[in-house]
């Protein structure tokens, strides 16, 4: 770099020296490359005068830290004679600790060889944390969105999906089922004479014995493609991909014998427990098949499960 004439190597000197931030010069010519020059700001940046430093290498700034991965690329630099911009975590004379910006430059002699480096250290502590801060903010924020989700498709009362995640998990599935050609079932199951429980025990106790339903409705139907879900009230919804007719109805007869087998007393049903109706469809679905479509026909399975009698399963 060329400076005007009339900008003196005292005005330099002056400038370097008063310059806020810190800067070093070493010597590469000498094994350890000892610093021969600091300036004040690095006196202030660091709580070192340089009565304490000249003559020894930079490293005593890292304490114990040594490890980090912006030594190593400190060290090819300096190995290759170039130029580099680390970050580093460097240590006061107090053992305060604080980021530190370098920017270290070879100084090269009329020949092309280096014989000294000049580092400038610039303490971006406050940045750094600043940055931090709003990353953690960020990742919060994105945790408490992620847990706004979750809890916008899961039912408060049983724990398992609401409605909102059922239908949107139909929509995906029945699109899943249409491109690949297999058989798509769909179940409504509606606790019998749930109005009668109620009455009869309260709704808290009615509450108590939703829960212990739908989680046994969601451990029945758990494989990778199964939906399980509180659609209303005292009914929930099923669905699986990959599940034929036959297969459908021993599954759906075996969430009943489990509900019942669940033994929560019901004096006001004629069969003395809990029992409940389950309605259902598993269809290869065409391309025009729409999920309303599919859940009629459950339904109406639902509905004849309970003409018939109910604690039973009823399979179009």
């Amino acid at each position: 770099m060329t400076f005007p004439s009339d900008i003196s190597a005292s005005l330099l000197a002056k400038a370097v020296d008063q310059s806020v931030d810190g800067i070093v010069i070493v010597d590469a010519r000498q094994p350890d490359m000892p610093l021969v020059y600091v300036n004040a700001g690095f006196e202030k940046m660091t709580g070192y005068s340089a009565r304490e430093v000249l003559g020894r290498n930079c490293r005593f700034l890292q304490g114990e830290d040594h490890n980090q991965p912006s030594i190593e690329v400190m060290r090819e630099a300096i190995k290759h004679g170039e130029s580099c911009v680390v970050m580093l975590r460097n240590f006061r004379r107090d053992g305060t600790m604080f980021w530190n910006e370098f920017n270290m430059s070879p100084v090269k002699d009329t020949a092309g060889v280096v014989t000294h480096f000049i580092g400038v250290l610039k303490d971006v502590t406050a940045r750094v944390e600043m940055l931090t801060h709003l990353r953690q903010s960020k990742l919060a924020l994105q945790n408490a969105n992620q847990q706004l989700s979750v809890l916008a498709l899961t039912d408060g009362l049983t724990g398992i999906g609401n409605r909102r995640h059922f239908d949107e998990q139909f929509q995906a599935l029945l699109s899943m089922a249409q491109r690949g050609k297999v058989s798509l079932a769909a179940l409504m199951v509606d606790l019998d004479h749930f109005k009668r429980y109620n009455d009869l025990y309260g709704h808290q106790t009615g509450d108590d014995c939703l829960r212990r339903v739908g989680l046994c409705i969601a451990e029945a139907f758990q494989r990778p493609g199964d939906c399980a879900a509180r659609y209303g009230g005292e009914e929930f919804a099923v669905l699986s991909i990959g599940m034929s007719a036959e297969d459908l109805r021993q599954h759906a007869q075996q969430l009943c014998d489990k509900v019942r087998a669940l033994n929560i007393a019901h004096l006001d049903s004629s069969y003395g427990v809990v029992t409940v109706s389950v309605g259902g469809v598993a269809r290869i679905p065409k391309r025009d098949t729409s999920a309303a479509s599919l859940l009629k026909l459950a339904d109406t399975a639902l509905y004849e499960a309970k003409q018939q009698g109910r604690n039973r399963v009823v399979i179009s």
